[in-house]
């Protein structure tokens, strides 16, 4: 894409969304993204490597919310017409918007001003978008659109990827140990509801000292649930050793989980953006790694070049904001945090609409079945030696 192009719709974008009297008025929808790091940078915009990473960053911290790309094929659940959608990139790098989270803010409610002008009824926060904002508590007073996160969906997804798995290996539900790294935060503690409800027995919750008080105020829902349920909580992640399925949904900028922190035949389902599982992980033959906030929207595209192996996989987040355009929801969605009622309707929502989990991947590969044949005979191993 020529660089003068780029430039002509940057600056288009900024005065669409200072123009005092535009705005489209037909119904649609958006997304927000940002640059989980400086190479996302480069593989979108190529250019941008003849530059240092230092300037490219300081360009970025001054730079505003584009359009990054139209989605197209979704419909109106009651009448069949399609409605058009927009991603729009909040141009800062994760590290960014986590150490200038007022600026993450600025960008953030900017974005949903774009949004806005382009008809855009309901936004998901993407990525971290939504941590920085503590979960859209920051922007429902602050702008006119409907806001949604996407936790709940995202939990059902993660948890589908769980039980799936759980149920090809021949799990057993009162053997496994299942790990939720970063149990405090919205996806955490809602994926770690929907264990305890579909009964298995041994749950680990990890997340930092400072939000012990969270992770303990969860217990009595997980026993209310599963009133047999073991729970262990811990504050350090090499505890995740001991798990058999690990989920982890922090906001965390780097890579918490080393390849050796992990037992052999130890399932991975990551739902961290940017990921919380280091590259060495992905290295290890005995140990599985599985993008889990990805959902298959048959028909829908994105335009968006995120990586995925197949063009109509998307982000649960942003299935999560398809699902309710579709409706044509007109209220918030999911603001803070989910709960099981909102996570069982948004499931049925999107059941009507298609969507199912994607086909087992990471960012290096699809997961073969000689690979899940080698996983699942590791796992029966470890259950004969409990």
């Amino acid at each position: 894409m020529k660089t003068s192009f780029l430039v002509f719709h940057a600056f288009q974008d900024l005065i669409v969304r200072l123009l005092p009297n535009f705005k489209k008025r037909e119904y649609s929808f958006a997304f927000l993204i940002h640059p989980r790091n400086i190479q996302d940078v480069y593989r979108k915009y190529p250019f941008a490597k003849y530059f240092s990473d230092e300037k490219v960053e300081w360009f970025l911290r001054y730079f505003w919310p584009i359009i990054t790309s139209e989605i197209t094929g979704l419909k109106i659940s009651k009448t069949g017409k399609e409605i058009k959608g927009y991603i729009i990139g909040v141009p800062l790098l994760a590290k960014q918007m986590l150490e200038e989270r007022e600026l993450a803010k600025k960008r953030i409610i900017q974005a949903i001003k774009l949004a806005e002008k382009k008809g855009a009824k309901i936004v998901g926060l993407g990525a971290l978008t939504s941590s920085v904002t503590k979960g859209g508590l920051d922007l429902v007073d602050r702008v006119k659109c409907n806001i949604t996160t996407g936790h709940a969906y995202t939990a059902h997804n993660v948890t589908s990827n769980i039980f799936k798995l759980a149920e090809l290996f021949n799990a057993d539900k009162k053997r496994a140990i299942i790990a939720v790294v970063g149990a405090a935060g919205s996806v955490g503690s809602t994926s770690a509801q929907l264990i305890a409800r579909a009964q298995f027995a041994n749950l680990l919750l990890i997340d930092i000292e400072r939000k012990a008080h969270l992770v303990n105020e969860l217990i009595p829902y997980l026993k209310n649930l599963n009133p047999n349920i073991n729970i262990e909580v811990s504050h350090q992640i090499g505890t995740v050793k001991k798990a058999d399925f690990i989920i982890t949904a922090t906001n965390t900028p780097e890579a918490l989980i080393e390849a050796e922190d992990l037992k052999s035949g130890a399932v991975v389902i990551d739902d961290a953006q940017p990921s919380d599982v280091s590259p060495e992980a992905l290295k290890r033959e005995d140990i599985m790694v599985i993008e889990a906030g990805l959902v298959h929207t048959p028909n829908i595209r994105n335009h968006f070049n995120f990586g995925f192996r197949d063009k109509y996989d998307n982000y649960c987040c942003l299935a999560e904001v398809l699902i309710l355009a579709s409706e044509e929801w007109n209220s918030h969605y999911v603001i803070n945090r989910a709960t099981l009622e909102l996570v069982d309707e948004i499931s049925e929502l999107g059941n009507k609409l298609g969507f199912h989990v994607a086909e087992f991947q990471n960012f290096q590969e699809k997961i073969s079945e000689r690979k899940l044949l080698l996983i699942k005979n590791i796992i029966q191993k470890n259950q004969q030696h409990v």
